[in-house]
């Protein structure tokens, strides 16, 4: 569904539901000025809701709160994801026809050309009784005489009625009528109620908005007129009496818009004041629409980010229709801090270091070279393109042939820092080449790889952006680990993971990158080895990295903290099960996921088992009153055992 048709439809259940919930709840109450104020408000905001996303608007509640799923009881009404890979369709020979979504666009401007059309004869008709009219009064609000059998009505700040029509006694009472139209600006009510109908003129809870603008307008005229009316059967006879010609929909006029429902509201007894908790009700009114309206969707499969240096490619990644007597050498060249093509750049094609030819860059960025190659038994031949920027020489793509294997095996999305020192690889980036070879047409290679490259670089470039974004506002990260827009920084400035791709550790346990900053917070130095473990390093992004905040080993401790500090266990009657939520030591090694063997001892292999406890405790970490010390090897291959004698 196009964003176009998105918007009407979440536009047109807006407006059903406001509909509605005055049409079953509020229409029967007598708080015609909170009828107005909510008619109002909620047409309005029913533009704006659809272009709310709750989902980024709110951030997620803490893991320690309980999950609110009130929320999520909802259904979305958004569109589909698209897939993170896309092959282009073949290239079209003609111009494509409109499409349905064209087609309803077309329909829908031509009904708002005759509402439109509509209200200009209506103003056309206002305007040519106003000329006929004569001014009689201008004493803050100007009233017309005209000689029309028509009914009193009103418009901005006039007034107009045939006094020859009525009688002296009921003009009192019909000139009060409109002059509260007047004064409470009820024409903007009416303005803005046939704005709506030009806009949705195909909804019909539109319709039934606008027709109760209108009504309630008529219901707070009534009931301030018979708030001095000794007489409210003779009011309700005028208006009988005076409901003659033509009704003319773009003013209030006295005698129109449901006579039968204005009498039974006149007759009705005001409604008691606790049923004014009825408009707290908007309130889950409008927390449903927005619920409704949010983009809940998965997020899209990450887009695998390596270097442009891969691995020896394999014939599961390698299509079996690549061509074998030549290469293409293509690819995307961007300014990293801008985002933007660097076109009309000059590259150099090289061969074994040797300069084949030169190509330029096109006004996206694009290049693209087709090299002759030549598969020889045990001789390696290296095929490259090179960007020259400030009197050096980078390699920005190619790839390394022998005749039974190949490296860099796919086209190259490079981002390049313009100003500052030279880039590095680290926005050197790949896209696959089996997708694109597995449909392409070799005649059309240069046009449909282009097309390939172009709509597959939006992760790419999202995530230099990422970058670029994060370097600008964070000119000093204090914290170990920093999420800024669903990424993972480091104090070097640099992405080292996505939230929901990286996992992260401290001391074992898998935690939030609060945890870890929390365990960091008096360390304001750049984290060592022993310290944090990120794997796979590298490719830059990290599918885990752990956090240490106590030694993997240490020396033997002095002999003043093994007194009174240890408890030897018989062995036989341990059960090795409480390792695995206790911590411990293995033969002078800390055991912990991610950061050492992370051992586990079988029953039959523990020779002797201690419990460090208090000082000797903290001497292997800090945070630890008690911890296990397992040995299952002789005393004298145990890694700096403490002196357990002096115990």
């Amino acid at each position: 569904m196009s964003a176009f048709l998105d918007y009407l439809l979440k536009l047109s259940v807006s407006f059903g539901l406001i509909a509605l919930f005055y049409q079953f709840v509020l229409r029967k109450l007598t708080f015609y000025n909170a009828n107005r104020h909510y008619l109002l408000l909620y047409s309005a905001l029913c533009f704006i809701i659809p272009h709310i996303n709750i989902n980024t608007v709110i951030e997620q509640a803490p893991a320690t709160l309980p999950a609110r799923t009130f929320v999520q009881s909802v259904p979305t009404i958004t569109q589909a994801q698209a897939p993170a890979i896309v092959v282009p369709p073949p290239v079209a020979e003609s111009p494509a026809g409109p499409t349905p979504t064209d087609w309803i666009a077309m329909l829908w401007i031509s009904g708002m050309v005759v509402m439109v059309s509509r209200l200009c004869m209506h103003i056309r008709s206002y305007r040519r009784i106003k000329a006929e009219s004569w001014l009689v009064s201008d004493d803050g609000v100007r009233i017309y005489h005209f000689d029309l059998e028509i009914s009193p009505f009103s418009f901005g700040n006039s007034i107009f009625y045939n006094p020859t029509l009525h009688q002296p006694d009921e003009l009192q009472d019909m000139i009060l009528h409109e002059y509260i139209h007047v004064r409470q600006w009820h024409s903007v009510d009416v303005i803005w109620s046939e704005i709506l109908c030009i806009i949705n003129w195909y909804n019909p809870f539109v319709w039934l908005i606008r027709s109760a603008i209108r009504q309630n307008l008529e219901y707070i005229a009534d009931e301030k007129v018979l708030e001095n009316h000794p007489d409210t059967k003779a009011y309700q006879y005028l208006l009988l009496k005076t409901a003659v010609g033509a009704e003319f929909s773009l003013v209030n006029q006295f005698g129109y818009h449901s006579l039968k429902q204005r009498i039974v509201m006149m007759n009705k007894n005001a409604s008691p004041r606790i049923l004014l908790a009825c408009f707290l009700f908007t309130l889950p009114l409008l927390a449903v629409m927005l619920a409704a309206f949010r983009v809940d969707q998965p997020k899209p499969a990450p887009v695998k980010r390596i270097f442009m240096r891969q691995w020896q490619s394999d014939k599961k990644t390698v299509s079996s229709r690549k061509p074998k007597d030549h290469i293409h050498l293509a690819g995307l060249l961007f300014d990293a801090s801008t985002g933007k093509p660097l076109d009309r750049e000059m590259l150099t094609v090289t061969h074994d270091d040797l300069t084949v030819k030169t190509i330029m860059t096109d006004e996206d960025g694009y290049y693209f070279a087709e090299v002759p190659v030549k598969m020889e038994k045990g001789v390696m031949h290296s095929y490259e393109v090179k960007y020259l920027s400030k009197g050096r020489e980078r390699s920005i793509a190619g790839q390394t042939y022998q005749q039974d294997y190949v490296w860099g095996d796919g086209f190259n999305v490079t981002f390049l820092t313009t100003q500052g020192p030279p880039a590095s690889l680290s926005n050197h980036y790949y896209i696959p080449t089996k997708p694109f070879y597995d449909k392409y047409e070799p005649r059309r290679a240069r046009s449909e790889l282009k097309a390939y490259l172009l709509q597959n670089l939006r992760p790419f470039r999202d995530e230099v952006a990422l970058k670029m974004d994060f370097q600008r506002t964070h000119r000093f990260p204090k914290d170990v680990i920093t999420l800024y827009k669903g990424g993972y920084f480091d104090r070097k400035k640099e992405l080292v993971g996505y939230e929901g791709e990286t996992k992260l550790y401290l001391n074992g346990k898998e935690v939030t990158h609060r945890e870890v900053n929390a365990a960091f917070k008096s360390y304001p130095y750049m984290l060592s080895w022993d310290q944090e473990r990120r794997a796979p390093s590298m490719v830059g992004i990290c599918t885990q990295i752990v956090y240490l905040t106590c030694p993997i080993h240490r020396d033997a401790p002095p002999a003043a903290l093994v007194k009174g500090n240890v408890e030897v266990l018989d062995a036989p009657s341990f059960d090795p099960g409480r390792l695995q939520t206790e911590p411990y030591m293995l033969d002078g090694f800390r055991q912990v996921y991610g950061a050492s063997s992370n051992l586990m001892p079988e029953k039959h292999e523990i020779k002797r088992i201690m419990l460090l406890k208090g000082r000797l405790a903290r001497y292997y970490d800090p945070a630890l009153d008690r911890i296990w010390w397992i040995e299952t090897r002789p005393v004298a291959e145990v890694f700096e055992r403490p002196d357990f004698a002096r115990r």
